[in-house]
C-alpha cells in the first residue's frame, strides 16, 4: 500500500482552515519577531509523501519533522494531555459544559464575528427554579445530579457551533450565533419542556425541576452593542421570568420586556438589526 494512502482525505483542507483562522484573527497586525509553532502528528507518514503532499497542496510553508515510532508515541501523549488540561481549563468540572471563562471568550468572539459579518446573535441565560431548595431537602449530591442532568439536555439541544455554558452555581447560558431572537426563543421553550418532564429520585421520594430564562440578541439592542450590554439585556428578562412565576422564558430588548410573539419580535428584528444605531 502506497503510504499516501494513510493521508486523510481532508487534510490539506483542515491546515488551510487553520491558515485561515490564523490569518482572520491576526490580520496584518502580526509582529515579523512573532512566530508560533503548530503541533499535529500524522502516523504513518514518511517525509517523503509529505513532501509530495505539501506540493500538491501548496502547503510547503508547513514545517515538518519527521518522527520514529517512538519519539511520535510520545510526542501524541504529551498532545494528549496539553488537550486534556487544556479541555480542564475552559470546561465546568461537573457538567461538562464550558465554564465562564470559554463563554466570556466566545462571547467577545461572537459579537466581532456578527458585527463583522453582518449576521445576528442571540444569547440565553436560564437560571434553576428553588434550587437553594432542592439542596437544603436532598442534600447537595443531589443538587449535583440536577445540574449534570440539565448540562446533559443543554449539550444535547444545541448544534455544533452553538456554546452551551455553565456560568455560575445553577446559572446557565446559551450562545447561538446566526440566530433570531425568535429562533432562540422557541430552542429555550423546547428545552424548557424537555428538562421540565425529567424526574429525579432520591430517598424514595421523587421531583421534577424547572429553569427560568431570559433572551435577547444584538438585533433588539439599542446604541452601541457589547457584550456587557447584551447580558444586562438578557439579565432584565431572566429577572422578570422570576418575577412572573419562574417556569418560562421572557425576550428582553435592550432594557425592556417584550411579550414576544413569532411576528412581533420577527418585526423588530428586522428593523433593528444592524441599523446606524444597532450596530454602532
Amino acid at each position: 500500500m502506497d503510504d499516501t494512502d494513510a493521508l486523510s482525505p481532508d487534510l490539506a483542507r483542515e491546515l488551510e482552515q487553520v491558515a485561515d483562522l490564523i490569518r482572520t484573527i491576526s490580520g496584518d497586525k502580526v509582529n515579523s519577531e512573532h512566530a508560533l509553532a503548530l503541533v499535529r502528528v500524522v502516523n504513518k507518514i514518511s517525509a517523503r509523501v509529505w513532501e509530495r503532499f505539501a506540493s500538491e497542496h501548496d502547503l510547503s510553508h508547513w514545517l515538518a519533522v519527521p518522527l520514529n515510532n517512538r519519539q511520535a508515541s510520545s510526542v501524541s501523549s504529551f498532545l494528549a494531555t496539553l488537550e486534556r488540561m487544556s479541555f480542564q481549563r475552559d470546561h465546568d468540572v461537573l457538567t461538562g459544559l464550558a465554564n465562564r471563562r470559554l463563554f466570556d471568550r466566545r462571547l467577545d468572539l461572537e459579537i466581532e464575528r456578527a458585527i463583522r459579518s453582518r449576521s445576528e446573535l442571540c444569547l440565553m441565560l436560564l437560571d434553576l427554579d428553588n434550587f437553594k431548595q432542592i439542596n437544603d431537602t436532598y442534600g447537595h449530591p443531589c443538587g449535583d445530579a440536577v445540574l449534570r442532568r440539565l448540562g446533559e439536555v443543554l449539550h444535547k439541544s444545541v448544534r455544533a457551533y452553538d456554546l452551551a455554558a455553565r456560568i455560575g452555581g445553577e446559572e446557565f447560558a446559551l450562545l447561538f450565533p446566526s440566530t433570531s431572537c425568535w429562533s432562540g426563543l422557541m430552542l429555550g421553550n423546547r428545552v424548557l419542556e424537555s428538562f421540565s418532564q425529567e424526574t429525579f429520585q432520591t430517598g424514595g421520594e421523587s421531583f421534577s425541576m424547572t429553569f427560568s430564562g431570559g433572551i435577547s440578541s444584538l438585533a433588539l439592542l439599542e446604541g452601541v452593542v457589547s457584550a456587557e450590554k447584551l447580558l444586562a439585556s438578557v439579565d432584565t428578562a431572566l429577572y422578570a421570568a422570576k418575577r412572573q412565576g419562574k417556569n418560562r422564558v421572557l425576550v428582553a430588548q435592550g432594557g425592556r420586556l417584550i411579550h414576544a410573539r413569532a411576528g412581533l419580535v420577527h418585526s423588530l428584528e428586522k428593523q433593528l438589526l444592524f441599523s446606524s444605531e444597532g450596530a454602532g
